[in-house]
C-alpha cells in the first residue's frame, strides 16, 4: 500500500494550482517542455509557466483544433508539449486531431482536460462533460490518468513528460482533500489499494476516491469491511491489483463522477468478464446529459455524496 496522509487536519488543494506548479517544475527540469493554451492561459494552470518561460508558451484562443495540430508539430520537432483547454473543447472539438495527428504517430503530446466531471455544473451540459473517458479511451496508443489529490496531480504532470506517447490527464476544478503524502510517485498502468477489506471491493477514480474512502469508513461502522482501490490510471487499467482484489472479495462496485457507459464501470466490466467471476455493480451517471446545478447539488442529485454512496452500496450488497 502507498503511504497515505494521516493528518488529523484535512488538507484541501486546488488541482489547478498544483498542476500550475508542476508544469513550472517540468519546465525547469527539461527545456523542451512547452505549454499550449486555448483561451485559457490565465485560468487553466498556465500563467505561472507563461511568466517563467514566456518564449515557451503559445496561446491559440478558441482555435483548439489548430492548437492540437500545432502541439503535434511541436512534438515532431522534439518538444514536449502540454496543451490545455476546457474539457469539451480539448476532447470533442479536437477528436480528429488527437486521433490522426497525435495518437496514430504516438507523439508525446500531453492533453490536459480541465473541469472534468460535474465540477462546473452551473454551466450546463455543453461544458459538463461526463463521457470524456469513454471517448478518449477508444483511441489506440493513449494513456489516461485521473488523479485523485494534490500529490497525484503533481506526479501525473511530471510522469506525463516522461511517458513515450500521448497522455490525457483529467483535471477537476473543485478542491480535493489530500490522500497521499508529499513525494508520491505515480506509476502508469497501476492502481493503489488505499484500504484493505474482505467483504467487497470499491474501485473509485478521480474526485470519487476521497468520497469513497469516507463511505468505506461509514460502512465499517455498520460492520461492512470494504477494500478501496484508487484506479488513477484508466488506460492501461491497473488490472493486476483489481483482479487480485476481485478474486478475493468476489463483489466489486465501481464509483465514478462520469457515465458508467464506457467509463470506469465499463473498463472494469470488460476486465472481469474475461478474467474473473466476481459480481459487478456500477455507481455513476446513467445514459443522460448532466443537469444544471452547483457541484454539491449535482453530487446529491446523482447519489455521489459519501452518505448516499453508503445507502446505495448497502442496497447493492443485498442484490449481490
Amino acid at each position: 500500500m502507498q503511504k497515505l496522509n494521516n493528518s488529523a487536519d484535512k488538507i484541501y488543494e486546488d488541482p489547478r494550482k498544483v498542476v500550475a506548479g508542476a508544469l513550472v517544475e517540468a519546465g525547469e527540469k527539461d527545456t523542451d517542455v512547452v505549454f499550449v493554451s486555448c483561451d485559457s492561459s490565465l485560468g487553466a494552470s498556465g500563467d505561472p509557466f507563461r511568466q517563467e518561460f514566456p518564449e515557451r508558451h503559445f496561446e491559440f484562443g478558441i482555435a483548439e483544433a489548430g492548437a492540437m495540430g500545432q502541439a503535434a508539430g511541436l512534438s515532431i520537432s522534439g518538444k514536449i508539449p502540454f496543451i490545455t483547454a476546457y474539457m469539451p473543447f480539448i476532447t470533442y472539438r479536437c477528436f480528429e486531431q488527437i486521433r490522426d495527428d497525435v495518437c496514430k504517430t504516438k507523439l508525446n503530446v500531453n492533453i490536459l482536460g480541465n473541469n472534468c466531471g460535474l465540477s462546473v455544473g452551473t454551466l450546463g451540459p455543453t461544458h459538463v462533460i461526463i463521457e470524456d473517458v469513454t471517448v478518449m479511451r477508444s483511441i489506440p496508443n493513449i494513456t489516461i490518468l485521473a488523479p485523485a489529490d494534490g500529490p497525484q496531480y503533481h506526479s501525473a504532470i511530471l510522469k506525463a513528460a516522461e511517458i513515450d506517447g500521448p497522455v490525457f490527464i483529467r483535471i477537476h476544478r473543485q478542491k480535493t482533500p489530500r490522500i497521499y503524502e508529499e513525494g508520491y510517485e505515480m506509476i502508469s498502468g497501476k492502481a493503489d489499494i488505499l484500504r484493505t477489506g474482505k467483504d467487497m471491493t470499491l474501485i473509485a477514480t478521480s474526485s470519487m476516491v476521497s468520497k469513497t474512502m469516507e463511505a468505506a469508513d461509514m460502512l465499517a461502522d455498520r460492520g461492512i469491511d470494504a477494500e478501496v482501490i484508487n484506479a488513477f490510471c484508466l488506460k492501461p487499467i491497473g488490472r493486476e491489483m483489481i483482479l487480485d482484489s476481485a478474486s478475493k472479495t468476489k463483489k466489486v462496485i465501481t464509483i465514478e463522477e462520469h457515465t458508467t457507459m464506457g467509463g470506469l464501470g465499463g473498463i472494469v466490466a470488460e476486465l472481469l468478464v474475461k478474467e474473473c467471476t466476481a459480481k459487478l455493480e456500477m455507481i455513476g451517471i446513467e445514459d443522460q446529459f448532466a443537469v444544471v446545478g452547483t457541484y454539491e447539488e449535482l453530487l446529491d442529485y446523482y447519489g455521489l455524496t459519501p452518505e448516499k454512496l453508503v445507502k446505495r452500496i448497502e442496497g447493492l450488497i443485498n442484490g449481490f
